[in-house]
């Protein structure tokens, strides 16, 4: 394979990490609503959905590498950086959506702990709420004492 075949290669690989990044981004977005709104199911959903995105972002990356240690060898580079862009045009265009890439995935780590923030919000809220029925089934159990005494009948003889 050519150079350029191995660019071409890795920019149409990375264009898919891209979209599949910008996916999860999206997908991260709908999970700060589902959140808020207490619907596990949906943000189990969301969950599955973005794991599957996930792992075919894994077989990208591990085809990217394949294909990358090739080119590396082909040129004699180290990195990206040295390959030149009068030579190979199209390294441009994949250094672009690389860094597209960079920017989705700062995003989605904002996007996500806010989304953390609000979990913990909620989590906290439903602990107030248990204590709260723990002290009312307490209170409860406290008046309802007498219920649970056994009952015996006294017979007092005031003859006597």
């Amino acid at each position: 394979m050519a150079p350029e075949q191995y660019i071409q290669k890795l920019t149409e690989l990375s264009l898919k990490k891209s979209d599949n990044m910008k996916k999860i981004l999206t997908l991260t977005k709908r999970q700060s609503d589902v959140i808020t709104e207490d619907s596990i199911n949906e943000l189990q959903n969301l969950v599955d959905v973005k794991q599957k995105l996930i792992d075919e972002i894994n077989e990208l990356d591990d085809a990217f590498e394949v294909y990358y240690s090739r080119l590396k060898s082909i040129l004699g580079i180290e990195s990206m950086e040295e390959v030149s862009i009068s030579e190979y045009n199209e390294v441009v265009r994949l250094q672009q959506t690389i860094k597209t890439i960079f920017d989705t995935i700062k995003e989605i780590q904002a996007a996500e702990n806010e989304n953390n923030m609000k979990a913990r919000g909620v989590l906290d809220s439903l602990g107030g709420q248990i204590r709260q029925v723990k002290q009312g089934k307490i209170a409860n159990n406290g008046y309802n004492i007498g219920g649970k005494l056994p009952q015996q009948s006294y017979y007092f003889d005031t003859k006597k």
